[in-house]
């Protein structure tokens, strides 16, 4: 996990992503390593593990206890999803592991030409 994280930051880097949202993203990553653990392979994460970092307390509280505004669950589901969809797109993983729940968004990362939006 943690390999990847950093081999997306470098690939978005490369793409031209400013600094300060390299950084953000970098944080959101932390907390997704943070559920998986930094020494899981991305081929290892299943559904029901993404299913239950999707409804966990590291996900959608502070360390305080209080909720996360939404926005900011939004922002890191959305850079978790960007980050699997590149690691599928790079040969890193074969499938997707996301609910369909899952935001697909207009992430400028083309996922298919043949897949039709939900709607």
């Amino acid at each position: 996990m943690h390999q990847a994280a950093e081999a997306f930051i470098g690939h978005l880097r490369e793409s031209g992503k400013k600094e300060r949202t390299l950084y953000t993203y970098r944080k959101d990553l932390d907390a997704v390593e943070s559920f998986f653990g930094a020494d899981r392979q991305l081929a290892e994460i299943r559904l029901p593990q993404v299913g239950k970092f999707y409804k966990s307390d590291l996900l959608l509280k502070l360390p305080d206890g209080r909720e996360r505004a939404e926005r900011t669950v939004a922002k890191t589901v959305r850079v978790f999803r960007m980050m699997m969809v590149w690691a599928r797109e790079s040969g890193r993983i074969e499938e997707l592991p996301l609910p369909k729940s899952t935001p697909m968004g207009h992430s400028r990362v083309k996922e298919s030409s043949d897949e039709q939006p939900n709607g």
